[in-house]
């Protein structure tokens, strides 16, 4: 979805505490005005915060929403740390969960945000944090793109989530999905787009690699898809958040 810029965004480099003492740094980009506004934690996908993350956080933010993207790559590595963060999703805890409560602890302080009203979303990896982040209770809803559930969504909050058929590994995962959602009755969307590969929701920031995720693994933005699934999940989260 490839938004104007009628309504007005301010974006800013910023950094919040984590639970080890850690200063995480992260992109904020929110509604011009005092507020306070909705909010929102993203979670990338595995190649990072680069310019096409920032390019949804802000779509998200011209509609009406403060949202922060915290670098998780910055602890040293980045492959140490996807390597890391991939272990901790796995598990269902450790420090990349920890790091992204800190997120939500820290946007619920700020005076241009109401505290109660944030969500979640992310995308490949970070769609599986997002579902991992919805059974904590510290959100109202979760926006998931093509991540991996878990092994169950007790206590989960309100979910929207979107997949390619095309995309393998993960859209054998939606009836698994689809079956928690109905047997703990949680409010939610789920649609499998025709003919769409993983990472339909933005293009590769580095066209070789682009051009071989697209043509090896179906790896592609589809615009199409991309504007559906947006306004699917801006129009669930104007429902529950």
């Amino acid at each position: 979805m490839r938004t104007n810029q009628s309504v007005a965004i301010i974006r800013s480099e910023v950094s919040y505490p984590c639970p080890d003492g850690f200063a995480m740094p992260a992109y904020l980009v929110r509604p011009a005005g005092d507020g306070p506004h909705a909010a929102m934690v993203l979670t990338f996908e595995a190649t990072g915060l680069h310019r096409e993350m920032k390019r949804l956080a802000d779509d998200v933010a011209q509609a009406g929403y403060v949202v922060i993207a915290p670098d998780l790559f910055a602890r040293g590595n980045a492959f140490l740390c996807l390597v890391r963060l991939i272990k901790d999703l796995l598990a269902g805890s450790g420090r990349g969960v920890d790091d992204l409560l800190a997120a939500r602890a820290w946007l619920a302080s700020q005076s241009f945000v109401a505290g109660e009203r944030i969500a979640t979303m992310g995308f490949c990896m970070g769609g599986g944090y997002a579902l991992l982040l919805a059974k904590t209770g510290q959100f109202k809803a979760a926006a998931d793109f093509y991540g991996q559930p878990p092994a169950t969504l007790d206590g989960a909050c309100p979910i929207v989530a979107s997949y390619g058929d095309r995309d393998t590994p993960l859209v054998r995962s939606v009836p698994k999905l689809e079956a928690e959602l109905a047997r703990l009755a949680i409010p939610s969307d789920v649609k499998v787009y025709p003919g769409v590969g993983h990472g339909f929701m933005n293009e590769q920031p580095n066209k070789i690699f682009g051009f071989l995720l697209k043509n090896v693994a179906h790896v592609a933005y589809d615009a199409e898809a991309a504007d559906d699934a947006m306004k699917r999940m801006l129009t669930f989260l104007a429902a529950h958040v």
